[in-house]
């Protein structure tokens, strides 16, 4: 560890004396530009070169530097360094050269004049004034900072995220969706949520006395939804029923139950809680429900709800969508879409199936997938998919279904304001000849002016789609970290598309998974 220097200015009969230690362990080591910094403030006439060598030699004696004159300051030298927060004062001491000691009216008067107002640590001003032989340094002042407010926040008495989803598997590889229990049942008179309201906070002050104020905690609502109230800060269940916590609002949702099938004796069924279907569903009528629904029979109508959906059987020719998960043993010309995950336990033949993230069809002796268009935001697991026949079968993954369907139809009216603007352009160019020949009327005149205003609408209208169909391919492109894994066998003639990738699939793959890497679609075995 390179040596450390202090040093120490006095005055004697025949002049200024300086003397310079050198050390390992100096509390506060100075530099030769702090010495000739003091040198100068006391006024002090020196020759560099001397200061210079006594620093560097640092002998521990004292040395003649200069003569006495009427100009020289000897007595001790204050300065505040005040941080740039002003959060903190620091006292530098110079001692005097005469031993004069600093009394308390200097010290309060030089700090009242720097403007130092709090924080001053009373307790160490006898330290400054008793003083130091050598050049020191005091944190004199420091300011109390602010506590910000904490925000407010909800306590929930059960759990927002459901419970899990663990569908029972049979020995035969079917899924018995009886067995999931993933009802989450209050009673009337609960309490939900509770709300912790925010705090305002503390304010606090820099060393200038300056008030610093503390940001006041956001306050939150309690989720009121469907069968709750809120009573003081708490929200209370008002029926016994399901509950569930979606889009920032908690529902209380009863159960209804069709002791057969959904048919002419039942009418079709709109409810806002779970529906429990002991029959099946007929062609024709249609269930909308606001939470879970459970059908022992088959799907061949339409279901619409907000959660999951479990069909012990089979979806024939029926049309599903759901909130949350689908459950379903097979699904065959029907249509399944799910915003969340989509199980099925042994076959998907020529139907439509739209996942907003993972679909399986992995139980069973099969767990095929064939024919017909099966889209998904994440992965696709799948023991079969195609057939020996070269079946048509589309399979895609790493596209959000709703981006799709939103991209086509903003191709679709980009392509007709650019059918419009060449039609507009038709009709200016024949006003424009008009206009030239001195044929074009008051009338006319009118109705040219408002094609224009037509056409600079179109164009403007033609940017903005524009626009936003590059902004669509930009985010179709971003696949992320998707893939199809084929746990047996994947047929020729399988398309498999991946974002805006594309793959003909022309011989048979075994237990293979497809990934995109460097901007197209590869095959690995696993």
């Amino acid at each position: 560890m390179a040596d450390l220097r202090r040093y120490k200015l006095s005055k004697d009969i025949d002049g200024i004396y300086l003397l310079v230690e050198k050390g390992t362990d100096i509390t506060f080591p100075r530099s030769l530009e702090s010495l000739l910094y003091e040198l100068t403030q006391r006024k002090i006439s020196y020759e560099p070169e001397l200061i210079k060598q006594i620093f560097t030699r640092a002998q521990g004696h004292k040395e003649r530097i200069a003569f006495l004159d009427g100009k020289q300051n000897y007595g001790a030298l204050l300065e505040l360094d005040i941080s740039l927060d002003k959060m903190k004062a620091v006292l530098k001491v110079y001692p005097s050269l005469i031993n004069s000691p600093i009394d308390f009216v200097t010290l309060e008067r030089f700090l009242w004049k720097k403007g130092l107002k709090y924080g001053i640590k009373s307790e160490i001003l006898s330290d400054v004034v008793k003083g130091s032989p050598y050049y020191h340094e005091w944190l004199i002042a420091e300011g109390k900072p602010s506590i910000n407010g904490t925000d407010g926040s909800l306590k929930f008495y059960f759990e927002t995220g459901g419970l899990d989803i663990k569908p029972k598997i049979l020995e035969d590889g079917r899924v018995d969706y009886y067995e999931l229990d993933i009802i989450q049942v209050v009673e009337a008179g609960k309490t939900l949520v509770e709300r912790i309201p925010p705090t305002m906070g503390e304010k606090g002050f820099n060393v200038l006395g300056e008030e610093i104020r503390p940001r006041p905690g956001r306050d939150v609502r309690l989720p009121v939804g469907a069968n709750t109230e809120i009573v003081a800060n708490k929200l209370v269940s008002t029926s016994k029923g399901h509950i569930s916590y979606a889009n920032h609002k908690v529902n209380i949702f009863q159960t209804y139950e069709v002791n057969g099938d959904v048919d002419f004796n039942t009418g079709n069924i709109n409810f806002p809680g779970n529906v429990i279907i002991k029959g099946n569903v007929k062609n024709g009528f249609t269930v909308r429900a606001g939470g879970d629904v459970d059908i022992s029979g088959n799907l061949a109508g339409t279901v619409i709800i907000g959660g999951n959906l479990n069909v012990k059987k089979g979806i024939i020719q029926g049309r599903a969508e759901a909130e949350g998960n689908i459950y379903v043993r097979y699904i065959e010309n029907g249509t399944a879409i799910s915003k969340e995950n989509i199980i099925v336990s042994e076959a998907i033949m020529h139907s439509t199936v739209r996942a907003g993230k993972k679909l399986s069809v992995i139980g069973g002796k099969k767990g095929l997938i064939v024919g017909g268009y099966t889209s998904v935001k994440e992965d696709i697991t799948a023991k079969n998919i195609g057939s020996p026949m070269g079946t048509n079968t589309v399979i895609e993954v790493g596209v959000i279904p709703e981006l799709v369907e939103e991209y086509k139809k903003i191709c679709t009216e980009l392509k007709r304001q650019q059918e419009n603007y060449q039609k507009n352009n038709i009709i200016l160019d024949s006003f424009k000849e008009l206009q030239a020949k001195g044929k074009l009327s008051a009338e006319k005149n009118q109705l040219y002016l408002k094609v224009w205003e037509t056409q600079y609408a179109t164009e403007k209208e033609i940017e903005k789609l524009a626009n936003q169909k590059n902004e669509l391919e930009f985010k179709l492109q971003d696949v992320g970290d998707v893939y199809i894994k084929v746990l047996e066998t994947i047929y020729s003639g399988v398309i498999i598309n991946m974002g805006k990738f594309s793959m003909h699939l022309l011989d048979e793959k075994y237990n293979v998974v497809f990934r995109v890497e460097d901007y197209e679609i590869r095959c690995f075995n696993q």
